[in-house]
């Protein structure tokens, strides 16, 4: 931080230099060592900290040391002491002489490699918190080691053994380091802040009153051994008062008081505090499970924007505290002063609470570190991580120049214009108002970033939507039907929903009011769009989050009215589960969804937090709807196309199931056991073979499994014959897909298309499917296995399964009874589901169904000598029909182009209404944009009319293809008579 030329501050007290210097000297001479090296280094330091003057003149041997061989060597000599194992019956008294020894080396070897710029601040401050750790380490060990040996508290692996960090382990006491401490970032002369837990269940206590009591004197006996001043010093000021409620819990808390104080107790600013905690001292192990049953708490997936207002009150309050409205230098507080460390801290803390339950890189202790990933995750701009990052580090730096000069614990620049010279060359300026520029420079840069992210307090309520004004701005907006728009907004005022009972979900309410009537007029139906919002607002568990969201993003009024205007089946879902909305906030939001690599590596990084498997079903719940919504919002702002959403949702199918599969089968292998060599595979059918998937499309699947010998069992508890085994793995697999969890449900699973469909076995083996297909199956599930795709598989298992389809789709065949065989079944479908409604896409005659079953048809009978047009995807099957000449050109380009246009109908019908509509008057002006701006034809009526040609276009080419249906009639009536 120094601008001068000099590699090390100057001294500002000379004559201190000299004595010291002298000091060391000597000492190295009696003791037959070198000389120290590096004067300048010992003036810079000497000459500007009385205490570490002081401090040396205590510990010249160190003084000594650090200076003739540097401070990595001299820490880890420090450390490797602190390490060791302590000699049987070390006193309390003589440990503490031993830990505040090493604290005062720490402080000088710090110093050195701070001041001289050997070490990075984050090595600095790493060095000052790994210390305290193993201070706070070492201090538990003893402390326990003397009620093991009184014989309050058994051996935690049953037999006694010496003080070391190793002895706490397994005993189920742990101290949890918070802020600086937990993050690794312990300033130089920091107080530390301590929360100690204990699990009563981990080791057995004999003694004459309670286990509590057991802790509680530990607490307290600990306490003391870090702070009590003595002829040594002290080691480290302790805090305690972060713990649970401290007024009314003792100093040692449990585990199971803790875990339910903070999931039903704890605020905001507590989730904040969390962010850093970590365990330093005792057991290990029960501090990471604690903290892991604490992780859904801390890093909540629904964004908190009413945690940012929380913890944006915190520092208001620390600002009025401080009266520092203008930045002043004398007495500026660099921590707590605005612009100041705290402000850096804050702006990364809530930046990590509002977006790391979907973002687990950014589940960070180190504010460097987190913001460094917050760039990474395109969350904050690197040029505001940059002028954040060195405000840090020049704040820290300055921090711990104020602090060694007296070990005060103070973050203050001094009043007195002498002790401000000081601190000015100890940081390296030439004089005084060089650093009050750099300051300045810094602090104005944070406090106008961290200013502009807080969110603003309320305004008074907008004039236009107060109750006496509201029924005319609804009026002049264009509202139809007032007086019941007006009363729906009267009933929000007056808290009618769970939603907007407490008194923040109102104040909320009345502030984003008069955006939201906006947002609505905007909508082709305001009216409508307004009661569909109120019908959400209704199933709402609680308003505050949303209402925080919308408040803190206005951008996303204009999405919520066009959900709410266009997209009824979209709304709902989002009724069902308001936190989707979370996802609009992410950078990626709005880009292509990704391929099935990258997307696999988000599931994964999710999964890894899964406390069990119901958390792997819920996580996997979470992700599908997500993207689901994502895909749902991308079809409807005509972001990406009807295709390239089908096959997102595919992508997304496909890498859930083979993310979860994996996970049933463990969970189901705990019980049976598994099948050494064996195998299961899943095969995708219908839409979901072919990559077409619209937003209500169910997940047509086949089964099949292999195993090496079909006379073994599973080597599980409880084993099970090859036949049982993988049936009750595949109904498991089909319950963990479909089940209602409170996240949801992932997809709803059809699997009638196996053999013999309904009365066949769920999972067959590849031999039973191939005789089946081969000497079984009807027609039509030939049609159907055209579209079949491998999910899930082996390599090898998966090579013998496409052979064995490729097998029997190229089997030679009787056109003549083919062709008869599908009319047979065409026919069949239109009598049960045949529609005159153009916009049933599906089943109208034209319509999707005859253009599959055109494409099928023409594969299975050209297979035997084409056996390349095989493919799951229909409008790549029809350029394959036309490359070898079993298909014209030209009506090979009429059925893709009216596939294009009946798929993008039912996929925007699905998206917006859940349904096709019975008549035009179901399609709104706003939905009828969106289909032709979809479709890229300019009116609703040119669209009618395109339709109905390319319906009619297409059922000429199946008739064609296929024979006349009134000849099919009159067979039928002869084939009866």
């Amino acid at each position: 931080m120094t601008a001068r030329h000099s590699p090390y501050p100057k001294p500002h007290d000379t004559a201190n230099t000299d004595e010291i210097w002298a000091i060391l000297c000597e000492v190295a001479t009696e003791n037959g060592d070198p000389a120290p090296a590096n004067r300048a280094l010992a003036d810079a330091v000497f000459g500007n900290s009385p205490f570490l003057a002081t401090t040396a003149r205590r510990r010249p041997a160190t003084a000594i040391r650090v200076l003739t061989e540097g401070p990595d060597a001299c820490l880890a000599a420090v450390f490797s002491a602190l390490d060791a194992d302590r000699s049987e019956g070390e006193n309390t008294t003589s440990l503490m002489a031993t830990l505040r020894q090493a604290k005062a080396d720490v402080a000088l070897i710090t110093a050195f490699a701070d001041v001289s710029g050997e070490w990075a601040l984050s090595k600095v401050t790493a060095a000052l918190s790994d210390f305290a750790s193993k201070a706070l380490d070492l201090a538990v060990s003893h402390l326990l080691e003397i009620r093991m040996r009184a014989g309050e508290l058994g051996w935690p692996r049953g037999e006694p053994e010496p003080v070391s960090p190793r002895l706490s382990q397994g005993t189920g006491f742990f101290v949890l380091g918070m802020g600086k401490l937990g993050a690794g970032e312990l300033n130089y002369s920091s107080d530390v802040d301590l929360i100690l837990f204990y699990d009563p269940e981990a080791i057995s206590y004999t003694g004459r009153k309670t286990l509590s009591d057991c802790y509680v004197r530990l607490a307290r006996d600990l306490i003391e051994m870090m702070e009590k001043r003595t002829g040594d010093g002290y080691v480290f000021r302790t805090d305690l008062r972060l713990r649970p409620d401290p007024a009314a819990n003792p100093l040692a808390m449990t585990v199971g008081a803790a875990e339910v104080y903070y999931h039903s107790m704890a605020v905001n600013w507590e989730r904040s505090a969390m962010i850093k905690a970590a365990t330093v001292a005792g057991d290990r192990q029960a501090g990471a499970d604690f903290l892991a049953s604490l992780s859904s708490w801390i890093w909540r997936r629904t964004i908190d924007f009413a945690a940012l207002a929380d913890i944006a009150a915190i520092k208001n309050q620390i600002n009025r505290h401080y009266g520092q409205q203008e930045l002043a230098f004398e007495g500026y507080n660099v921590k707590l002063g605005q612009g100041g460390i705290r402000e850096v801290e804050f702006y990364t803390q809530v930046h990590q609470l509002l977006f790391a339950g979907r973002h687990p890189s950014l589940i960070l202790r180190g504010t460097l570190e987190a913001l460094d990933a917050l760039v990474a995750e395109e969350l904050v701009d690197p040029d505001i991580r940059d002028t954040l990052g060195n405000a840090y580090i020049f704040l820290r730096t300055l921090e711990h120049r104020i602090q060694m000069v007296n070990d005060d614990q103070t973050h203050e620049i001094p009043t007195e214009a002498n002790d401000i010279a000081r601190l000015a060359t100890f940081c390296g300026f030439e004089k005084p108002s060089d650093l009050k520029d750099a300051l300045f420079r810094h602090t104005r840069a944070v406090k106008a970033i961290y200013d502009a992210f807080l969110p603003q307090s309320a305004d008074d309520e907008d004039a236009r939507t107060k109750p006496e004004a509201i029924e005319a701005t609804l009026i002049e907006l264009g509202y139809s039907d007032v007086p019941s728009v007006a009363a729906i907004i009267d009933g929000w005022r007056r808290g009618r929903y769970r939603a907007l009972k407490n008194d923040r979900s109102k104040s909320l309410m009345k502030k984003l009011l008069p955006r939201l009537v906006d947002a609505f007029a905007a909508t082709d139906a305001p009216s409508a769009a307004l009661t569909r919002f109120d019908q959400f607002i209704a199933q709402l568990p609680a308003g505050v989050q949303l209402f925080s969201l919308l408040d803190a993003n206005p951008s996303l009024f204009k999405l919520l009215a066009r959900v709410m205007g266009l997209a009824p089946a979209l709304a709902e879902t989002l009724a069902k589960k308001p936190s989707l909305w979370d996802a609009v906030l992410d950078p990626d939001f709005f880009m292509p969804v990704e391929e099935e690599d990258e997307l696999a590596a988000i599931l994964k990084s999710m999964l890894r937090r899964a406390k069990d498997y119901q958390d792997v079903l819920d996580i996997a719940r979470r992700f599908v709807a997500d993207y689901r919504f994502r895909i749902g919002v991308h079809g409807l702002e005509g972001i990406a196309g009807v295709e390239e959403c089908a096959h997102a949702l595919a992508r997304v199918a496909d890498v859930t199931l083979k993310a979860l599969v994996p996970a049933v089968s463990e969970e189901f292998a705990r019980r049976h056991g598994h099948f050494p060599g064996g195998s299961l595979a899943i095969l995708a059918m219908g839409k979901y073979g072919g990559g077409a998937l619209t937003q209500t499309s169910d997940l047509d699947i086949v089964f099949l499994y292999d195993v090496p010998d079909m006379n073994a069992q599973s080597d599980g508890d409880r084993p099970l014959m090859p036949s049982q085994y993988f049936s009750r793995l595949c109904q498991n697999i089909i319950t963990a897909i479909t089940a209602l969890t409170p996240e949801g449900r992932l997809f709803e699973v059809d699997t009638r298309l196996r053999p013999s469909g309904n009365q066949g076995p769920i999972v067959v083996t590849l031999k039973t499917f191939s005789d089946y297909y081969t000497e079984a199956a009807w027609t039509w599930e030939h049609m159907a296995l055209t579209r079949a795709r491998v999910v899930i598989a082996s390599d090898a298992f998966g090579k013998a399964i496409k052979s064995t389809i490729h097998k029997v789709l190229t089997a030679p065949r009787d056109g003549i009874a083919l062709k008869a065989a599908v009319a047979d079944m065409r026919r069949r479908l239109a009598k049960e589901f045949g529609t005159e409604n153009p916009y049933a896409v599906k089943h109208v005659r034209g319509g999707l169904v005859d253009i599959e079953f055109i494409g099928q048809y023409l594969m299975l009978r050209e297979g035997a000598r084409h056996t390349g047009v095989f493919i799951p995807e229909l409008m790549a099957a029809f350029d394959r029909l036309a490359d070898c000449g079993a298909l014209d050109a030209a009506d090979a380009a009429t059925l893709k182009d009216a596939y294009v246009l009946q798929h993008h109908l039912q996929s925007i019908f699905r998206l917006c209404l859940g349904k096709s509509p019975a008549d035009d008057a179901e399609i709104s002006a706003g939905l009828r944009d969106i289909l032709t701006t979809a479709l890229g034809i300019s009116c609703f009526d040119d669209l009618k009319a395109t339709l109905a040609r390319t319906q009619a276009a297409v059922y000429a080419l199946y008739q064609s293809m296929l024979g006349d249906d009134r000849n099919d009639t009159e067979n039928d009536q002869r084939n009866a008579t």
